[in-house]
């Protein structure tokens, strides 16, 4: 009997190194996945220029190239109530595993296609993988973690996103100085986090013990608020979220065009430039950890929708190249911090049972405001220019902000105690 205590020990340890282990490797997938969201339509951007050059003989090139971009915003949004639904309801990784797939796959036909409008089909079908990945990737981490910590993860996968609209329209201008085909192999990427999903994820895993005691601490405040607060937190959201990438999308949809006319012809260095505000979204991503410790979520949209609107309204009267770095610099950190403030606040106030619905609607105006972005400015450009429309959309920011400011002055939505400590999440050890 004494030699049977000391195996004990080491076995648990042993059991609980490889499910950190496992636990490790899920979280690389949902950030992996996470980075080819919000800008995985983006990736063929700086092919833009080029694409229009072939395409010119098609009637309205101008609109329907740029919707090369946002269109599988439609795909999103008419999908995406029904992944919300069947991610409540069913596997959220069969879920992922399937919306890779699709991204991989469905993505990488404008590698082949030569007409301008088979390429728009396959876009809105892109979307329905962007839209799968997006609600289950935010759902998992909902389910996996709790308080600071969550806010720390969602920071992490922000960042991400960021991150990874650097790598994707800096490759995708790599690979569009060879050809206006060859972005979208980048599509094919996904492929790669498919075994790491399978290995990984072994379904959604419910809070218990030590995790609801802390999201019971942490979320004390907003527990005893009735359905009607949490609606008016949500909407708030969704409208700010929907203003945010109207605003950030003017700038892989229309900025190539500004920098062609500035005699900018590089494909890698077009997508180089417009991958700024993604490359410090990562900073503003990550430092909104630190700026929750000394403001409410209102107060962050406040300060910041003004600092992002500005950044945009610069990008209208930059005289030469380095203004107009300084602009895409300030508007990507204002998007870093909006974006990920907001996503840990629906992630915060989101019941357990309808988190992929509430995910669902944050993934359809996300990328309704993708779809309107270019829908929104073409109006401006047949009476003015794209500088008048980043100025139009500059003042847009600004005047969300202040928006912002009037729901805080008049204590619309009560705010949460701020929280400082960092608890522990549901699966980290002590």
């Amino acid at each position: 009997m004494e030699g049977i205590s000391p195996e004990r020990p080491a076995i648990n340890g042993q059991k609980q190194r490889s499910k950190q282990k496992y636990e490790t490797l899920k979280l690389i997938v949902i950030l992996s996945a996470s980075m080819l969201t919000i800008m995985g339509a983006a990736a063929v951007a700086p092919a833009l220029p080029r694409m229009l050059e072939h395409f010119n003989s098609v009637p309205d090139a101008g609109l329907l190239v740029s919707m090369i971009v946002t269109l599988p915003a439609l795909g999103i949004i008419i999908s995406s109530p029904f992944i919300g639904i069947l991610a409540d309801k069913y596997s959220k990784k069969n879920l992922l595993i399937a919306s890779l797939a699709i991204f991989a796959l469905v993505g990488s036909t404008g590698a082949l296609l030569n007409s301008l409008y088979a390429i728009l089909v396959f876009r809105v079908l892109l979307g329905i993988g962007i839209a799968g990945m997006s609600i289950c990737a935010t759902a998992l981490l909902a389910d996996s973690y709790t308080g600071a910590e969550l806010k720390k993860k969602i920071g992490l996968q922000s960042a991400c996103m960021g991150f990874g609209a650097v790598v994707l329209e800096v490759a995708g201008g790599a690979l569009a100085d060879i050809s206006w085909h060859a972005p979208f192999y980048i599509y094919l990427i996904a492929l790669l986090i498919i075994p790491g999903a399978m290995i990984s994820i072994s379904g959604t895993k419910k809070k218990t013990g030590q995790g609801e005691a802390h999201g019971q601490n942490d979320h004390s405040h907003y527990q005893m608020k009735n359905k009607q607060l949490h609606l008016k937190s949500i909407v708030l959201i969704y409208l700010a979220t929907f203003v945010l990438m109207v605003l950030f999308f003017s700038v892989p949809t229309k900025l190539p065009f500004v920098l062609d006319e500035k005699g900018i012809s590089s494909a890698f260095l077009i997508g180089a430039l417009i991958s700024i505000p993604g490359l410090f979204g990562t900073v503003g991503a990550l430092g909104h950890i630190r700026v929750s410790r000394y403001l409410s979520e209102i107060k962050t949209n406040l300060f910041f929708f003004i600092m992002f609107g500005a950044g945009i309204f610069i990008l209208s009267i930059a005289p030469d190249i380095a203004t107009l770095i300084i602009g895409l610099i300030i508007a990507g950190i204002g998007f870093g911090v909006i974006n990920a403030t907001n996503l840990s606040w629906l992630g915060r106030i989101a019941p357990e049972h309808s988190r992929g619905k509430i995910f669902s609607g944050f993934t359809t105006v996300l990328f309704l405001g993708q779809l309107a972005s270019p829908l929104i400015i073409q109006p401006i450009l047949k009476t003015g220019t794209l500088y008048d429309a980043y100025a139009f959309l500059g003042v847009g920011g600004i005047v969300l902000g202040l928006i912002f400011g009037v729901v805080s002055i008049m204590d619309i939505i009560e705010q949460p105690v701020i929280i400082t400590e960092h608890p522990v999440g549901v699966e980290s050890r002590k």
